[in-house]
C-alpha cells in the first residue's frame, strides 16, 4: 500500500478499537452455556465488557484484536485501522511474511501484541498472497493459557482450510530463533516507485470499499472473510485445477423439512431456503458470510441439523447442500414434517385440541345448565304441589273443626233433656 494511501486512511478511518453488533451474538441466541470468550481473553475485560455483548467503557482498549479473533459468532467486527493493518501485509515488496509477538527478540515484519489476535481468516488471506513464517519462539515461556489455547485453535482451523499439503508449502512454524531467518528484499529505485504505485492504486480502492458509508453492515462484520473469498476466486481463475478450501458448513438430514427457523436465526444471511420449480426447496449457504457459529444447528427443534461438517469446496460463493421436498399444513400452509399426524403442524394441532375442549366445555356447561333448569323445575313443581296439599289439609282442618263447633250445642241440648227423663223413669210410683 503506498505511503499517501496510508496516511488517508488513517486520517480519515481512524477507529481505536473493535466494534460490538449485539444482535449477533451468540448469547442472545438459543444455548445452554454462555459465551465469555472475549471477556476472557481480553487483557483488559472487566474494564472493558459488563457483559460479553455488552461494552462498558472502550477507553482501556488497545485495539490488539484478541477478541475479534476469539468471537465465535463475528458479532465483534475490527476496527478499520486494524484491517488496513493486517490487509496492508498482502502489499508488501517481500515474498515472505514474518509474524510475532511483542516478547519475540527476532525482527519481523509485523509485531503484534499476541500472534493469537491474527484469526485464521486472516492468515489464510496473507497465506494465499505470500508465504508466511510464524514466530513461536517465545511460546514455550507464555503464562497465558488462554491466549496459547485460541493460537492452537487458530492454527488448526488454518489447516482444516488450506489442507495439509498447502498449509505446508505456504506457512512455516518457527519454533527456534535460527529458523526462516528474516530476509530483507532489496529493490532498485524503478521498483520501489512501481511498488509504491501499485499499492498506492490498491490502497485507494480499499479505502473506498471501507468508507463507512459505502459498505453495509453485513459486510463490515466479515471484512477479511470477504477479502479471503475474493483472493479464492482470482487463484480459481488463474489455475487450471483450482484448489480446495476446508470449510465449516451445517450439516443437513433427512429430517429436515424446510422449515425455515435455521434461515430466521442465521444473523449473518448466509443461510437462505429457495423454492425451485420442480416443487423442492433447496438449502443455499454463503460460505464466506457463514461464521461457523452453530446457531442454526442450536435453532433447529426437529434434528434436521447435526452439528457442522467439514466440506472441501473450491469457491467460498454460494454452494447448494440440500434438498427436500415441502409437505405443508392443511390449515396455515405452513412447511410440516412428512410424517405428521392429521397434516397439520403443531400450532395448528393445539389450535384444534383447545376448540375441541372448548366446544366439549361449553356442551358441558349447557348439560349442566339443562339439568339446574330441570332441577330447579321439579323443586319448584314439589314446592307446588306441598302447598297444595298443605292448602287441603288445612281446608280439611278447618271443615272438621267447624262440623265439630256445630255438633257441640245439640249434644249439650240432648243432654239437657235427657236428664228429666232419666229422673222421671227412676221415680218410684205411688199407690
Amino acid at each position: 500500500m503506498g505511503l499517501f494511501t496510508r496516511y488517508a486512511m488513517d486520517a480519515l478511518m481512524k477507529t481505536s478499537h473493535p466494534e460490538v453488533i449485539r444482535r449477533q451474538c451468540w448469547n442472545l441466541h438459543p444455548h445452554r452455556t454462555p459465551c465469555t470468550a472475549c471477556k476472557d481473553i481480553c487483557p483488559y475485560g472487566d474494564a472493558i465488557f459488563t457483559r460479553p455483548n455488552l461494552v462498558k467503557d472502550w477507553d482501556p482498549c488497545t485495539d490488539c484484536g484478541l477478541c475479534v479473533s476469539a468471537c465465535r459468532s463475528g458479532c465483534i467486527i475490527p476496527s478499520p485501522e486494524q484491517v488496513q493493518r493486517d490487509t496492508s501485509l498482502a502489499d508488501t515488496d517481500n515474498d515472505t511474511l514474518w509474524l510475532g509477538c511483542e516478547k519475540s527478540t527476532r525482527k519481523n515484519t509485523a509485531v503484534r501484541v499476541c500472534i493469537a489476535s491474527f484469526s485464521w481468516e486472516t492468515l489464510a488471506y496473507l497465506a494465499l498472497n505470500k508465504k508466511l513464517v510464524l514466530d513461536l519462539t517465545p511460546c514455550g515461556e507464555c503464562e497465558n493459557d488462554v491466549c496459547a489455547a485460541q493460537l492452537r485453535k487458530e492454527l488448526t482451523r488454518l489447516v482444516e482450510f488450506l489442507g495439509p499439503q498447502l498449509f505446508e508449502s505456504r506457512v512455516t512454524l518457527a519454533y527456534e530463533q535460527d529458523e526462516a531467518p528474516y530476509h530483507v528484499q532489496e529493490l532498485s529505485r524503478r521498483e520501489m516507485f512501481s511498488h509504491m504505485t501499485e499499492g498506492s492504486r490498491a490502497g485507494t480502492k480499499k479505502l473506498l470499499q471501507m468508507l463507512p458509508g459505502l459498505r453495509s453492515e453485513e459486510d463490515s462484520a466479515a471484512d477479511f472473510r470477504l477479502m479471503l473469498h475474493q483472493r479464492t476466486k482470482q487463484l480459481k481463475a488463474a489455475s487450471e485445477t483450482p484448489l480446495r478450501y476446508g470449510w465449516y458448513l451445517p450439516n443437513f438430514t433427512q429430517k429436515c423439512f424446510g422449515c425455515g427457523k435455521c434461515e430466521k436465526a442465521c444473523r449473518s444471511g448466509a443461510l437462505k431456503l429457495e423454492d425451485m420449480p420442480d416443487g423442492q426447496t433447496r438449502v443455499v449457504v454463503t460460505p464466506w458470510k457463514c461464521s461457523e457459529c452453530g446457531v442454526c444447528v442450536a435453532a433447529c427443534s426437529n434434528s434436521g441439523i447435526d452439528g457442522m461438517k467439514l466440506r472441501q469446496l473450491t469457491t467460498l460463493g454460494p454452494v447448494s447442500i440440500y434438498k427436500c421436498s415441502k409437505t405443508l399444513c392443511a390449515d396455515c400452509g405452513k412447511p410440516i414434517a412428512p410424517n405428521s399426524s392429521e397434516g397439520i403442524c403443531s400450532v395448528c394441532r393445539i389450535k384444534r385440541r383447545t376448540k375441541q375442549r372448548q366446544e366439549e366445555a361449553a356442551a358441558r356447561a349447557r348439560e349442566r345448565i339443562a339439568e339446574r333448569e330441570a332441577r330447579k323445575a321439579a323443586e319448584e313443581a314439589a314446592k307446588a304441589a306441598a302447598a297444595e296439599l298443605a292448602a287441603e289439609n288445612a281446608a280439611n282442618a278447618s271443615g272438621a273443626a267447624a262440623a265439630e263447633t256445630a255438633a257441640a250445642p245439640v249434644s249439650a241440648a240432648a243432654a239437657a233433656t235427657a236428664v228429666p227423663v232419666a229422673e222421671t223413669a227412676s221415680a218410684p210410683k205411688k199407690d
